[in-house]
């Protein structure tokens, strides 16, 4: 799997194997994979795969992902000493997420002290925690709360993507669509600001915001206090490399999920390796050397090569389909066809294309 750079050595850079699907007539919106993998990159959400997507998300994934998505993201603790509801055992992974999600008020339990931690979320319930994550309390739904809370939700864009009743457990798609929303949304200190990168909720996380398409600007947020190429010598450690231990990291290898012990063995199996950190979200990217190798119209074919720039590397300018070359130069292209994205080398797609102010094909949609 090759991609290259203009003016710069040719490394590997394939990215998840999974093709998600873009409608042709969303030219602008973002895919649920693309999504998803912001939220994975940013240590929002835990990676899963796509077929968990219509499983039902537990209360106890819910709290995790809510506390993930604060300012106490970094304050869990590790052990209890005490179990904190009668059903959420003091030694449980999410015991610390659940205590710091009900103490801030984001989820409650049920009489008798139970959380029901097995049991789904529900969209009401994640509308109350998102609302309450934003800044907004109970006194600013007077009245019946759960319909005035979903009226607001819908208001601010919370519910964009999301398609069921106020009682319905949500399931894995509908949390990464929820808390995409979540990103993009003025939380209620600047509900009435016009949105930027510097009023959004996700600026927290370093998210930025295109006002172009009221996405959030998937590639320069991922590309944030990117560093590399590094390289990662045979018998070397990556906490060589790291300017946080390699214990904290997340750790994709050419694309795919990975471990800093695999990316380890690669490099010396290989003798060197190349390493990209993102200091901000601690996810760690590294490419195996030896893995080298009329105005609108369609086309369908094989992805043979996509081409960057040396002045940016991790930026896509142009793809080769059926041996004929398409510009890249839109945010949301950029991103499909870069490391982060849903397309890699070898796969089979169908792209709408249109002509340039230099009379170029450039690609403008795809699936």
């Amino acid at each position: 799997m090759n991609r290259f750079w203009y003016g710069a050595a040719a490394v590997t850079t394939a990215v998840a194997a999974v093709v998600s699907y873009m409608p042709m007539t969303a030219l602008a919106s973002t895919s649920l994979e693309q999504r998803k993998k912001a939220l994975v990159s940013a240590n929002v959400i835990d990676n899963y795969d796509v077929t968990l997507n219509d499983v039902s998300f537990t209360r106890a994934q819910f709290a995790k992902m809510l506390v993930k998505a604060s300012s106490y993201s970094n304050n869990v603790a590790q052990e209890s000493n005490v179990s904190v509801y009668k059903d959420v055992l003091k030694d449980s992974e999410y015991a610390g997420y659940i205590r710091i999600a009900a103490e801030k008020g984001w989820m409650t339990a049920y009489l008798g002290g139970l959380f029901k931690p097995d049991q789904g979320v529900k969209l009401a319930e994640a509308e109350k925690a998102c609302l309450t994550l934003l800044g907004y309390t109970n006194d600013d739904f007077a009245g019946n709360l759960a319909a005035n809370r979903n009226a607001k939700a819908t208001n601010i864009g919370l519910l964009e993507n999301i398609h069921k009743g106020l009682n319905e457990e949500l399931s894995y798609a509908d949390c990464v669509q929820l808390f995409y929303n979540l990103m993009k949304t003025n939380p209620k200190t600047q509900e009435n600001a016009t949105k930027s990168s510097q009023t959004i909720y996700g600026s927290l996380l370093g998210f930025d915001y295109s006002s172009d398409d009221n996405e959030l600007n998937l590639l320069s947020t991922l590309n944030a206090n990117l560093s590399g190429p590094h390289t990662l010598k045979a018998n070397h450690d990556l906490n060589g490399i790291l300017p946080f231990s390699k214990s904290k990291g997340v750790f994709y290898l050419n694309g795919e999920v990975s471990s800093y012990d695999e990316i380890e063995d690669i490099a010396d199996d290989d003798g060197a390796i190349a390493v990209y950190y993102n200091t901000s979200t601690k996810t760690v990217y590294a490419y195996s050397y030896s893995n080298n190798s009329g105005d609108m119209g369609s086309a369908h074919g094989t992805v043979d090569a996509i081409y960057y720039q040396s002045s940016s590397v991790m930026t896509p300018t142009s793809v080769y389909i059926g041996g004929e070359e398409y510009q890249i130069e839109t945010s949301d292209m950029q991103y499909a066809f870069s490391v982060y994205g849903s397309v890699d080398q070898g796969d089979e797609v169908t792209i709408v294309w249109t002509l340039d102010n230099d009379n170029k094909k450039q690609v403008i949609a795809l699936s």
